[in-house]
């Protein structure tokens, strides 16, 4: 029963991400985009048409730097080729710092923060522009002997949110090239753009969705759900759902039969990390994480429950060894009240070394996914019937519930009543000086001891000391001592 309630979930979301839903985010135009090589033949990227490039080299390394028209909006990468050993990224951090420093000396840290191994620092920093304009941006540094990289990016602080998905798309596929990967870039090119593999469209097997998808590659698709990728699975676009579970707010109700990963609900960026390690992926790396407020407030309006929204940069190595990164926007669904959540993810990976190569395929193949409108709309219907009748379902095993908590409470109610009469009983015989005795004659005849004697049947038939309840010895004429139980007052008394 509960199962079909993320089936329900799942087609909402479709709606949302329908071709009309995926234009409300704040995601870059990749038509907009175009491939370009450094004049120099250093760095392949994919960047805004009309942005600007630059390249600079250095006796131990080389730099790109990417801009926007207005030069508000920046990208900049410095890689170096050998670096002394025993730097660390705090090192390198400080050293650039002071440079940079130098150049822009009206820069303020705002905040900084290194992995365990100082393998990884992140800073963050605000400064101001000639045109006085302030600009928010982060530096990014990491050690990989004998190589070092830094990566720099930037944008006005009021609209850095809203560019960060741009200048996270232009800093993850820039590539350091060879001189024999330049020669075959340059060979493959035709009037300056990329080269695009050959593709087709395709509809999943139960036409719920399709996409294009380049020749030779294989396609996972059902129930508005795919995975397309390459044939060695080491470069492709995913859109689905990964289910979870938590600890049931139900009571007598144990979640942890119900089958699936079962997690507490964490961040949908991490519960995308954890999935993808019991896939056989390894050494994950978030590069860059941004929340997404304006998807999950759309998203959570729609749905009417909480919705948490993030995009995310991350590398890591594949389940056959290849060191790949992924782009994604991640949408994460509360836990319900079985314990049942979820995310969704959205986005495409590649190797690391042919990112920039993949990107212009991966991103015609996510602009061309499409949900099937006419299935989307009939699943909703019918996941709202199947709602309809899990909630009379509910009512009605809540209505049985309530009577039989009812019926329990009353017989509790009437049971303790009878164990106070019985005590009330005991305690009243034993304060009069009562005691009961059968004869083991004339048919088991009651007779009754107390303070003033012997008594048959309510009436008294010896009076004395002799025959009161202390005093008198009964087992000498044939007497039995009854001590009543509770079940033989009851049968008494007639209850």
């Amino acid at each position: 029963m509960v199962s079909q309630s993320f089936f329900l979930l799942f087609t909402f979301v479709t709606v949302i991400l329908s071709p009309q839903g995926l234009e409300a985010q704040k995601k870059p135009d990749f038509s907009n985009y175009e491939y370009c090589v450094t004049d120099d033949g250093t760095f392949g990227l994919y960047k805004p048409k009309g942005w600007k490039v630059g390249t600079q080299r250095y006796s131990n390394g080389r730099m790109v730097f990417v801009s926007d028209e207005k030069n508000l909006s920046y990208v900049n990468l410095f890689f170096q080729e050998s670096i002394d050993p025993t730097l660390d990224s705090v090192q390198f951090a400080s050293l650039t710092l002071k440079k940079v420093t130098q150049q822009l000396p009206d820069i303020k840290i705002i905040e900084a923060r290194s992995s365990k191994d100082r393998m990884h620092t992140v800073v963050k920093y605000q400064r101001t522009t000639a045109q006085n304009v302030l600009v928010e941006g982060r530096y990014s540094f990491n050690i990989k002997p004998p190589t070092a990289l830094a990566t720099r990016y930037e944008a006005p602080a009021r609209h850095f949110g809203d560019r960060v998905s741009t200048l996270l798309t232009v800093v993850s596929n820039i590539t350091v090239l060879d001189d024999q990967t330049y020669q075959k870039l340059a060979s493959q090119r035709k009037g300056g753009e990329p080269a695009i593999l050959p593709m087709r469209e395709t509809s999943a097997p139960d036409n719920t969705c399709r996409l294009l998808v380049p020749e030779g590659w294989n396609l996972l698709a059902a129930k508005g759900a795919a995975v397309c990728s390459s044939p060695d699975e080491n470069a492709g676009f995913i859109f689905t759902t990964q289910g979870f579970v938590a600890r049931s707010r139900i009571p007598y109700f144990d979640s942890s039969k119900i089958p699936g990963l079962h997690y507490e609900y964490m961040r949908p960026v991490d519960a995308l990390i954890v999935a993808s390690r019991h896939l056989g992926s390894s050494n994950h790396r978030v590069i860059e994480r941004y929340p997404n407020p304006s998807w999950a407030m759309e998203a959570s309006a729609f749905l009417k429950k909480q919705v948490d929204a993030e995009i995310t940069l991350i590398s890591y190595t594949n389940r056959r060894g290849v060191p790949c990164i992924g782009y994604y926007d991640v949408l994460g669904f509360a836990p319900d009240n079985a314990g049942q959540w979820a995310i969704m993810p959205m986005g495409f990976w590649a190797p690391e070394s042919q990112f920039a190569r993949y990107l212009p395929s991966l991103i015609k193949i996510a602009e061309s996914f499409r949900i099937n409108e006419q299935w989307a709309s009939e699943y909703v219907r019918k996941g709202m019937a199947k709602v309809r009748e899990m909630m009379g379902k509910t009512s009605s095993m809540m209505s049985r519930y309530a009577d039989e908590m009812r019926q329990s409470s009353l017989a509790g109610h009437q049971d303790r009543m009878k164990s106070s009469d019985f005590t009330s009983y005991k305690f009243s015989t034993y304060m009069r000086g009562e005691q009961e005795w059968v004869t083991s004659l004339a048919g088991g005849t009651i007779v009754k001891t107390d303070h003033w004697g012997l008594s048959v049947g309510g009436k008294t038939v010896v009076e004395g000391p002799p025959f009161n309840y202390y005093n008198f010895q009964g087992e000498k004429y044939g007497l039995i001592p009854v001590d009543s139980s509770r079940e033989v007052f009851e049968a008494v008394k007639g209850y």
